[in-house]
């Protein structure tokens, strides 16, 4: 069973995730609320998945993501957020991110985003894969 780590500051959006990933497939072997963690927990239980939110205190998603690429290139990591402006898309991209999932989500979408990019982790990743467009004029 592959496993996942959650990071999102809402308890609420956690729990959903949990959900999801468990439709999926996924044992969960941590959650975080804040970016600062993820690299400790990563190393720590070197999941199959991270669910990232860029939106919270202290490390943003964004950057976290920036860091545990650099360290460990082969993570998967799926960008779960509410955020679609073009700059923070550039900045998952940049940081190496494949995965950007706009809440609030479709569970079946969702389900079949994650399963998607631990089938694809022993390939080489497609370009960024946004699960919903962004709408026309979004380039703030």
């Amino acid at each position: 069973m592959p496993s996942a780590i959650i990071v999102d500051d809402s308890p609420i959006m956690r729990a959903q995730l949990r959900k999801l990933l468990g439709v999926a497939g996924f044992s969960i072997a941590a959650e975080a609320g804040a970016g600062d963690q993820l690299l400790g927990l990563y190393e720590q239980h070197r999941p199959d998945l991270v669910t990232l939110d860029i939106v919270m205190p202290g490390r943003d998603g964004a950057q976290a993501a920036a860091e545990l690429l650099e360290r460990h290139p082969d993570a998967i990591v799926v960008m779960c957020t509410s955020l679609n402006t073009r700059d923070k898309l550039e900045a998952c991209r940049r940081a190496g991110v494949n995965y950007y999932l706009l809440k609030p989500f479709n569970a079946e979408h969702a389900v079949a985003v994650f399963r998607r990019a631990v089938e694809k982790k022993t390939v080489a990743m497609s370009p960024l894969e946004v699960a919903a467009p962004l709408p026309s004029g979004s380039n703030q």
